[in-house]
């Protein structure tokens, strides 16, 4: 293919490249989609066909003039349709792009047209990037790439040749007959793919390397959230079996640290809210009081428990959840939550331990929870009767006005029991076993649904199997609530976590034991439809474990990850220098003993082996003088001590120098334990924070002990609160 030729299609080809990535990401009016697709076409037919074809299009082109007019209503348009149409800069101005776009493919006759389109190319792939964090954005960000590395060579090759072509010329400024110019070779092809290849390693460690900056001014984050039911103070019986039906992805759930091959089949349970009062129709929360969970360190939000709480296992429950836009405010976790680290500017929690965000999120959301599993205490297993505490009786007991045959139901149930926990386990098993699960009942219409489904129609779904076992224990006495939430039962083999869609929207019960706490209990029984896994579904796993992965490590990849890899880093230098220097020591080892055996075998027999070795000792002992000494001569600016004295060395200057802000200065000579004195004496209000830091400065500075994330946290958390300390008693004085 002549030079020529090849250049103008690969200009085509790169303006085509953002173009298919701006129509993915957008929705163009059609009109325009069609105008553009014409100005394309066009442009192709003018590169590839023979010289009377190229004479009758270009026959059909339009003046200067015209295209000048064309412009000016093309930007009046743009001000009409952001304040009338759109109402949005983003897609009038992606509009105005486009015709800008169809300008230019039809006027390509200079070098600076191809420049212009080559600028308009680039703002449509940075428009697309800003619309849209799908993985297909990938595959067109390589192919732009690979076309734009070829577009910019044959660039710079065409004008060399022109360069070279002019003096040949005279004074006439036509272009070089195409017969003189170069064709591409094989030869050119790979050694242009490859240069396409390395520019796209470099722009990977590039991305990799420059600081993440949040800034998103025109990040489309205003797009619909996911509808979600059965999440708020209210919800209606009913309501969660219509959204079984549907497939949309509500969340992706990791546990890193459980790795047996069988807990991935476990059903997980993700609790959202929590109810407490029943009218028999719908549930509702009469505690909805909400409180702001304390921040202790940056980031990571814990939850206080109010009365008698079960002892936390030594081992937490940890998940990592991708959460999808939803339009909702409640977080998911795993019963029962202690704490959530992410990146929220607060997070609330209500009286029966649901959390809640300030407000919807518009776009995705990473967070980490901390669950502590509840488990029936031995005792309580056995016990005939249980002394409840008052709040509980009056929150957990309440039974709405039912027929008295549900009544006289539960008590026909319980009657056999010895226990309390063994009533609330023959009415769990006389739900699972006597009922039938459909989705197909029609709850809303209902006046009575409860009783429809217990004595009439005894089929239904979660919330009725949950309903009904909530009812029956308190008309027996004993204290239960009903829980919305999903439960996930889909696991992802290539990725390794649950899938959570809609359709897994559940509900059960939580059962009341004033020494255990509550207890997660399900009477539903699983669906009669669950199938196994087809080979599309696999794939769909598959696809979307590349789509998490994706959002792992190219939309969610921050400062914070940045850190994190660098960290990893210099912790494997750390690891490579000590094998190193264990190797040095062995080596050390081996030539000592080969020379102490050639000594040996050199000194005379009369003189003593204790001289000898005095002597080899003092001369070792002066010549590892002599090697530390120019080894220090050489490591003046760098620091004796390991990361993580120099971690606290860092907090425990700063606190001196906000002491010192106060007019505290520590002298040279003074001990820690003497300023600790000063600090008391001047500064009373600080002294516990100083103090404690001091404690932690000298436990690993001078006593080599290890310092914990948590000691981290606090101290800096303390430093913070020290500050702010300062900058009150300034403001104060």
């Amino acid at each position: 293919m002549p030079l020529d030729q090849a250049f103008r299609l690969s200009s085509i080809l790169l303006a085509g490249t953002g173009f298919a990535s701006l129509t993915l990401a957008i929705a163009l009016p059609l009109w325009l989609f069609v105008l553009a697709g014409g100005a394309f076409g066009m442009a192709l037919l003018r590169v590839q066909s023979s010289g009377a074809i190229s004479g009758a299009i270009g026959q059909l082109r339009f003046s200067a003039l015209t295209w000048n007019i064309f412009l000016l209503l093309a930007f009046a348009g743009f001000w009409i349709d952001l304040f009338l149409i759109s109402q949005e800069i983003l897609p009038a101005g992606i509009h105005f792009l486009v015709l800008l776009l169809v300008n230019k493919l039809s006027n390509l006759d200079q070098r600076r047209d191809f420049l212009h389109l080559y600028a308009i190319s680039l703002i449509t792939l940075l428009a697309s990037a800003a619309l849209t964090t799908q993985i297909w954005y990938a595959p067109f960000f390589f192919v732009y790439l690979v076309i734009g590395v070829w577009t910019l060579l044959l660039y710079h090759l065409l004008q060399e040749q022109e360069e070279l072509a002019e003096p040949q010329q005279g004074l006439t400024h036509a272009a070089p007959s195409p017969m003189l110019l170069p064709r591409l070779t094989a030869r050119f092809f790979w050694t242009t793919n490859a240069m396409a290849a390395s520019a796209f390693g470099l722009t990977l460690l590039f991305f990799f390397l420059i600081p993440r900056v949040g800034v998103g001014l025109f990040q489309n984050n205003h797009g619909e959230n996911l509808r979600t039911t059965g999440f708020s103070e209210h919800v209606d019986l009913g309501v969660i079996g219509p959204v079984k039906q549907d497939p949309s992805i509500v969340m992706r759930v990791e546990l890193p640290e459980r790795t047996s091959h069988d807990s991935k089949w476990e059903p997980l349970y993700l609790r959202g809210v929590a109810y407490n009062r029943y009218d028999g129709k719908s549930w509702s929360n009469s505690l909805p009081h909400r409180r702001m969970l304390t921040e202790l360190p940056e980031g990571t939000f814990t939850l206080r428990t109010s009365g008698p709480t079960p002892s936390i296992p030594a081992r937490q429950l940890k998940l990592e959840i991708l959460l999808e836009p939803l339009d909702t405010t409640v977080l998911f976790g795993s019963p029962f939550p202690t704490s959530v680290k992410g990146h929220f500017l607060s997070l609330q929690s209500d009286l029966m331990g649901s959390l809640y965000l300030p407000y919807p999120l518009h776009a995705r959301s990473q967070y980490t929870v901390y669950s502590s599993p509840t488990s029936l205490n031995a005792a309580e297993k056995k016990s005939a009767a249980l002394l409840y505490p008052e709040f509980i009786l009056q929150q957990y007991l309440q039974v709405p006005t039912v027929n008295e045959q549900v009544l006289e139901l539960a008590r026909q149930i319980t009657r056999p029991a010895t226990s309390v926990a063994q009533a609330v386990a023959m009415v769990h098993t006389h739900l699972l076993t006597h009922y039938r699960y459909n989705l197909d009942v029609p709850s809303l219409e209902s006046p009575h649904p409860l009783e429809d489904f217990l004595l009439t129609r005894k089929t239904g779904y979660c919330e009725h199997y949950a309903t009904a076992m909530v009812v029956m224990l308190r008309s027996v006495g004993i204290p239960a609530r009903l829980v919305t939430g999903f439960l996930a039962t889909e696991w992802n083999e290539f990725g390794g976590y649950y899938t959570v869609r809609q359709r897994d929207a559940h509900a059960w019960v939580e059962v009341y034991f004033p020494r255990s706490g509550w207890i997660t209990m399900d009477p539903t029984p699983p669906s009669p439809d669950a199938a196994g896994a087809t080979w599309w579904q696999s794939a769909n796993s598959a696809m979307d474990s590349i789509r998490l992965q994706w959002d792992r490590l190219f939309v969610h990849y921050s400062a914070h990850d940045q850190f994190t890899v660098v960290q990893g880093i210099r912790e494997s230098g750390e690891a490579v220098r000590a094998g190193f220097s264990e190797t040095l020591s062995a080596l050390s080892a081996q030539a000592a003993a080969i020379v102490g055996r050639m000594g040996s075998s050199v000194i005379p027999s009369g003189v003593p082996h204790s001289a000898i070795a005095l002597v080899l000792a003092l001369a070792a002992v002066y010549g590892g003088i002599a090697i530390l000494r120019r080894l220090r001569n050489r490591t003046t600016h760098n620091s004796p001590f390991s990361p993580q004295q120099q971690t606290v060395i860092a907090l425990y200057t700063s606190m001196l120098q906000c002491c010192a802000q106060q007019g505290i200065t520590k002298p040279a000579s003074a001990t820690s334990a003497e300023f600790l004195a000063q600090i008391r004496t001047r500064w009373g209000e600080a002294w516990p924070l100083v103090d404690s830091v001091t404690q932690l400065y000298a436990q690993v500075r001078f006593g080599q002990v290890a310092l914990t994330e948590e000691a981290l946290a606090t101290a800096q958390a303390q430093l913070r609160t020290l500050r702010l300390l300062g900058r009150s008693t300034a403001d104060s004085q």
